[in-house]
């Protein structure tokens, strides 16, 4: 399924950085940095982690909210993890750890009474 974007700005690329976006990412869309769908040329990890896509939807149940991973951990013994972490409008931070080198969607869910995405950090630690 297709979603609308929510383009963040990241003033430096690849490894152990960040973006932003000062309206949030809205509900129901993907995110895009610097104008690009590409993540996996941005949001890097050590030993070819990557992420490849985010996007942020609504959900029944417990959870109002899933932020949906789709990423790859660093490849080889002892390569260690991809930390991503996501701060909503109202301050909260979500955190996520990518350990496979396995590519897969991750999931993070959560609650919030402004639950727009204003930050995506990524880190090798």
């Amino acid at each position: 399924m297709a979603y609308p974007v929510s383009d963040f700005i990241a003033a430096k690329i690849g490894e152990n950085s960040s973006a932003e976006r000062k309206d949030g990412m809205s509900v129901n869309s993907e995110v895009t940095i610097n104008g690009s769908s590409n993540l996996y040329d941005i949001i890097r990890f050590n030993n070819k982690g990557c992420v490849y896509g985010i996007t942020l939807t609504g959900s029944p149940g417990f959870y109002d909210f899933v932020l949906s991973v789709d990423a790859q951990g660093p490849e080889g013994f002892f390569s260690g993890a991809g930390y991503l972490a996501f701060t909503d409008k109202s301050g909260d931070t979500y955190k996520l750890s990518i350990y496979s080198s396995t590519r897969s969607v991750h999931t993070v869910r959560y609650n919030s009474q402004q639950p727009e995405i204003v930050k995506i950090e990524w880190s090798n630690t």
